[in-house]
């Protein structure tokens, strides 16, 4: 499969989904924190199925593994993404502009900023439906992004990592 700027990316077909190596150094958001964030954010939002499989360092760099399903499709053409996004309850905030950015109007938090959903990073199901693959949201600062996962309780521990905090043994036997 061909990446992008950010990611080297490979297809599972016995898993049906795609494990994407991103350099941390070259991901598209100010910081690794944003970058998982919006992950949880695109979980949330577009009942994506994002899983961090785990980190390594190559030379100085960190790597962060991740996998998320694979969508069997094409790219839409820009104003058939645009018209599919606001389809899906996405707002254009600005009609005329080709950016790829968008509003979700959330009952919780008000105005969310959505961006990079350009052509590359929206795939086009065969029913038409369009998934978001590699989603970016927007928030003023770090305080404002950590206060919108506590709204919308995406801040707490779970898979695994709930597991290995409460302090039970992983082998119950």
């Amino acid at each position: 499969m061909r990446g992008g700027k950010e990611h080297r990316v490979a297809y599972l077909p016995d898993e049906e989904r795609v494990i994407k190596d991103a350099d941390v150094h070259a991901l598209a958001t100010e910081s690794l924190y944003d970058y998982l964030t919006d992950l949880l954010l695109s979980n949330h939002y577009f009942d994506d199925d994002f899983q961090i499989l785990g980190f390594y360092e190559e030379g100085e760099r960190l790597h962060l593994v991740i996998s998320q399903p694979y969508v069997d499709g094409t790219h839409p053409e820009w104003e058939e993404l645009k018209a599919g996004m606001v389809a899906q309850d996405l707002r254009d905030p600005n009609p005329r502009s080709l950016g790829g950015n968008f509003i979700i109007d959330d009952d919780v938090l008000g105005e969310i900023d959505v961006f990079d959903l350009h052509v590359n990073n929206v795939i086009r199901d065969a029913s038409g439906w369009l998934h978001p693959i590699d989603a970016h949201f927007y928030f003023d600062d770090r305080a404002a992004g950590t206060a919108a996962l506590q709204k919308l309780g995406l801040d707490r521990v779970s898979g695994p990592t709930a597991l290995a905090s409460s302090g039970l043994s992983r082998s119950r036997g």
